[in-house]
C-alpha cells in the first residue's frame, strides 16, 4: 500500500489545532493515615511537655497485724517534651503564566496553591512518624520534633532506646535487613498490652502489607486462618490479603501508608546509617496515646509582590505527643 499520488497528508498540513486534555492526572498518593486519624490539640509553645506516671508491680508482701507501717518511696513523674517544627512549601508564579489561557485549571497560581498544599500534608505526615530526634534549634537552625519511633520501648524486632524522643533508632552500621515473622507482630502486641496500651491500629508500608497478608497464605501459615463470609451464593472469590487481624488482644486494622515508602532515604539498601527506614518498619498504635499538637494551623501566606510574579507559602507548625509511650510498639528492619 502506498499514499495516493500527490496526497496532501496531515504531515504536511499546517494549522492543525491542537487537542489537549483539559483533565491534569496527577496519580501521586496524597494520603495521611496517621495523621488525619490522630487527635488534633491546640498548643502555645514551642516545646510542649507531658507528664507520664506508673504503678507498682503487684507483690506478694503481705503485712503483720498491729505493725507500724513504714512509708513506701515515692516515685516522681516522668516529664516528657518534643519540640514544634515549621513545615513550608512556596511558590512563584509569573503574570503571563496566570494571563494566559491553560488546559486543566483556570488561575496556574491557585492551582499551585492547592498542589503544594497537598504536598505540605505529606511532610507533616512523615514529620509525624520520621526516625529523627527532636532539636531544639535556633536562629541558625531549625526546630526538629521528634517522630513516632523515637518514643517507642515496645520492639518485636530491633533495639529499643530511653524512648524520649532524645535518640533516633539508628546503630550507625550498614542496615541489615531479615524477613518479618508472625513472631515478631505477637511480640510486640504482647509487649504493648503488658504495658498498658490498646493497639488497635497497624501501620506499614506497601511492601511489608504485602509481607504480613503471606504469613497467612504461605504453605505453612503462621498466623490464624483467613475468614470470610458468604452471605449469598455468589462466584468464589480468591483471597490474597488480611485487613484485619484478629491478634490475641483485639482486633488490629491493617492500615497501608503510602508516605512511609515514598520519603526520601526510605529505601532498602543497605547504606551505612540508614537503619530503621520508615520503608522496613511496622507500627503497632493506639490511637488514644497519640495526637498531633498545632501551634500554627496551616495557612496560605501571600508574600509581598517582586517584578512580575505573585509568591506565596503555605506553612503549619506542629509536633508529635505521644502521652503514653509504652502504648504503642514497633518492628524494625524488616522486609
Amino acid at each position: 500500500m502506498a499514499i495516493t499520488t500527490n496526497g496532501f497528508s496531515t504531515y504536511a498540513q499546517i494549522g492543525i489545532k491542537e487537542e489537549v486534555s483539559n483533565i491534569i492526572t496527577n496519580l501521586t498518593p496524597d494520603e495521611t493515615p496517621f495523621y488525619s486519624n490522630v487527635k488534633k490539640q491546640k498548643i502555645k509553645n514551642r516545646l510542649y511537655e507531658w507528664q507520664t506516671d506508673t504503678l507498682d508491680a503487684p507483690t506478694t508482701t503481705t503485712t503483720l497485724e498491729g505493725d507500724d507501717v513504714t512509708p513506701a518511696t515515692t516515685t516522681a513523674t516522668t516529664l516528657l517534651n518534643n519540640r514544634t517544627q515549621i513545615s513550608t512549601k512556596s511558590l512563584a508564579v509569573t503574570d503571563t503564566s496566570r494571563a494566559v489561557a491553560t488546559y486543566g485549571r483556570g488561575d496556574e497560581y491557585e492551582y499551585q496553591i492547592m498542589k503544594r498544599g497537598r504536598e505540605l500534608k505529606t511532610m507533616v505526615e512523615i514529620g509525624l512518624l520520621k526516625n529523627t530526634a527532636k532539636a531544639t534549634g535556633g536562629t541558625a537552625t531549625t526546630r526538629v520534633c521528634a517522630g513516632l519511633v523515637t518514643y517507642i520501648t515496645n520492639f518485636g524486632a530491633g533495639t529499643a532506646q530511653a524512648g524520649t524522643g532524645s535518640t533516633a533508632i539508628d546503630t550507625g552500621t550498614a542496615l541489615v535487613l531479615t524477613a518479618l515473622t508472625y513472631a515478631m507482630c505477637a511480640t510486640t502486641m504482647t509487649q504493648t498490652f503488658q504495658a498498658g496500651g490498646n493497639v488497635t491500629q497497624m501501620m506499614l508500608p506497601p511492601i511489608l502489607k504485602r509481607s504480613f497478608s503471606s504469613l497467612a497464605f504461605s504453605s505453612t501459615p503462621s498466623t490464624a486462618d483467613v475468614r470470610y463470609q458468604l452471605t449469598s451464593a455468589k462466584p468464589a472469590v480468591a483471597i490474597g490479603t488480611v485487613e484485619t487481624w484478629l491478634s490475641d488482644f483485639g482486633t488490629v486494622d491493617v492500615v497501608v501508608n503510602r508516605q512511609m515508602a515514598r520519603v526520601t532515604g526510605s529505601g532498602t539498601g543497605g547504606t551505612a546509617g540508614t537503619e530503621s527506614d520508615l520503608n522496613n518498619m511496622i507500627y503497632f498504635i493506639d490511637p488514644a496515646n497519640v495526637s498531633c499538637g498545632t501551634l500554627q494551623a496551616t495557612e496560605v501566606e501571600p508574600m509581598a509582590k517582586i517584578g512580575l510574579s505573585d509568591r506565596a507559602f503555605i506553612k503549619t507548625e506542629y509536633t508529635l505527643i505521644v502521652n503514653g509511650p509504652t502504648a504503642h510498639g514497633a518492628v524494625l528492619n524488616v522486609t
